[in-house]
């Protein structure tokens, strides 16, 4: 009993590993001060309320006793986490390392497809959301191309329908089925990665449970929007690495390896805008973890990386630029925007100058009015705002957003933490961009997609209100899953295992860059689809282990 007290509270930690000891302390500390942060927000509830509606509270003696008690109880909640890891550590994986049989990644193929049945049947051709209408209007030439929903995903939507005759029906069906289907393949073939690395049956069926079950991912899989596939490729790419770490990097030594990783970052890089920043963060990091081996084994391996991360950097830099396809300066000014439009919203300090360099751009008296904490569209899409001027004097709004940042600093961060809050507070969820099983209203005016309940139009009951999912999760909560799971990692020091999480952590991390609005599940989905891997990393093993 003293052992597993002290293993609570960190005695021996703090002898014998300061890194994790320390590492526990600022974890608990940040995860308090959201939950800080949380007791001090009044929200609506509502993503488009004003300013009166969403905002912050002055500090009280009852938030700093809410903020020392949620870090004392965090501590305490992780020191028992550790003691439970340390007991089941030697079950997590089987003891008798038996020859494994191909048929059981089919045998789990087919028991996710069966669980997912019901989730397509009932919302077939899926979910069509505003941002693939889009991409519908530029396959179909009634809008030009442009980037701003990744070229690759519109490309591969026109392929579809194309292959059904020109119908957008017929090819929005065509592609429910195939997204669903690449998703369970993926998804399985995760389990069954599990399986091949000897990992114990309990913890298989769990991941299998989980998949299967959990509303959200099936819901995904439906979902006719550019995230759904972005995320099943970070998913495979968290595969690979789990692989690499598996193996030591020996994976990244072979041409099959190069190949499958030059793949996977591609789809990657091209079916989101901010995957290129995410394939450049993981490359070269695993060249600084590996690099020992980049002079011996792994040069094919760096010189590829570079090679591609430059050509791509090319065309989605001078080439789209030369053919109009990158998107405008506004869209990626979501944040600075959201933070002037508090400062003058709330009052806050301006010069003339400044005032009369924001009046270009948008009108004080319409900021007062339309401007909205938790989403910047209600700014960026009013037909005062004048983009253009915003477009020609971007390097000159930029130095105005610097030097209101410091007259105004307190006042930045509220309005970052308001437009940003589903991202990091576990307490605060709406259903805005959270899952999309409906087809939008003005989509159907356009293009005529009919949704069908199949099951209800053959047994004549529907179970669409059994399949869905009827309360709203943060999802913050999926990435102090993550957090707190990487603590663990420390702990055991296996240190090479942080890598499992960089394809979660760096989505998260570029959409906390330029997040546009304050909800939305499906930007960070990855992070709720990884979560069988991220578990298991504290105990992930090497292939010599």
């Amino acid at each position: 009993m003293k052992n597993i007290l002290k293993d609570i509270v960190g005695i021996e930690d703090f002898k014998t590993h300061k890194l994790y000891f320390f590492v526990k302390i600022i974890v608990s500390l940040i995860f308090a001060l959201t939950i800080l942060l949380d007791s001090m927000i009044t929200f609506s509830g509502n993503i488009n309320g004003s300013i009166s509606e969403t905002y912050f509270n002055n500090i009280e003696a009852k938030n700093i006793i809410i903020f020392f008690a949620c870090w004392i109880i965090t501590y305490i909640v992780l020191g028992c986490i550790q003691v439970i890891i340390n007991k089941i550590e030697k079950t997590i994986y089987k003891k008798e390392n038996k020859p494994k049989k191909k048929g059981v990644y089919f045998l789990i193929l087919a028991i996710i497809i069966i669980c997912w049945l019901p989730y397509i049947l009932s919302y077939f051709p899926g979910g069509v959301f505003s941002d693939t209408a889009d991409s519908i209007n530029q396959a179909e030439g009634v809008k030009e191309y442009k980037n701003n929903n990744p070229l690759l995903y519109t490309f591969i939507l026109k392929a579809f329908i194309e292959l059904g005759n020109g119908s957008i029906q017929t090819g929005m069906e065509l592609f429910t089925i195939f997204q669903f289907l690449v998703m369970a393949i993926v998804v399985s073939y995760a389990i069954f990665w599990l399986y091949k690395r000897n990992v114990s049956t309990t913890y298989i069926v769990l991941a299998t449970a989980f998949f299967g079950l959990f509303k959200l991912i099936p819901m995904y899989a439906i979902s006719i929007w550019k995230d759904t596939p972005f995320c099943i490729a970070l998913l495979a790419l968290t595969i690979f690495l789990a692989e690499t770490i598996y193996q030591d990097g020996k994976n990244l030594e072979k041409i099959s390896g190069i190949i499958k990783y030059a793949i996977l970052m591609f789809f990657v890089v091209f079916l989101r805008n901010n995957g290129l920043y995410i394939a450049v963060a993981i490359t070269l990091i695993l060249m600084i973890v590996y690099r020992k081996k980049l002079i011996k084994t792994l040069k094919c391996f760096s010189i590829m990386s570079v090679i591609g991360i430059v050509a791509v950097f090319i065309v989605q830099g001078p080439i789209y630029n030369k053919l109009n396809l990158n998107s405008p300066i506004v869209e990626s000014l979501g944040v600075p925007l959201q933070q002037i439009c508090y400062v003058v919203a709330t009052d806050g300090n301006l010069s003339q100058e400044q005032k009369e360099f924001i009046e270009n751009i948008y009108p004080e008296e319409s900021i007062k009015q339309m401007y909205k904490p938790c989403i910047v569209d209600s700014i960026k899409f009013d037909e005062e705002f004048n983009r253009q001027y915003l477009e020609d004097n971007k390097i000159e709004f930029l130095k105005i957003w610097g030097e209101v940042l410091l007259q105004n600093p307190v006042k930045y961060i509220q309005a970052y933490l308001l437009n940003s809050m589903g991202f990091w507070d576990v307490n605060k969820a709406t259903f805005d961009g959270y899952i999309s099983p409906e087809i939008w209203n003005y989509v159907d005016l356009l293009f005529g997609i009919n949704q069908n309940d199949i099951i209800k139009n053959t047994t004549g009951v529907s179970i669409k209100n059994i399949i869905y999912p009827n309360t709203p999760i943060s999802s913050a909560i999926y990435l102090f899953i993550m957090i707190f799971s990487a603590i663990f990692v420390i702990y055991k020091k296996r240190y090479k295992n942080l890598i499992i999480f960089l394809p979660a952590l760096f989505t998260w991390g570029t959409i906390m860059l330029a997040v546009p609005l304050a909800f939305s599940l499906r930007y960070v989905f990855t992070l709720l689809l990884v979560i069988p891997f991220v578990l298991l990393a504290p105990f992930l093993k090497q292939e010599k282990e």
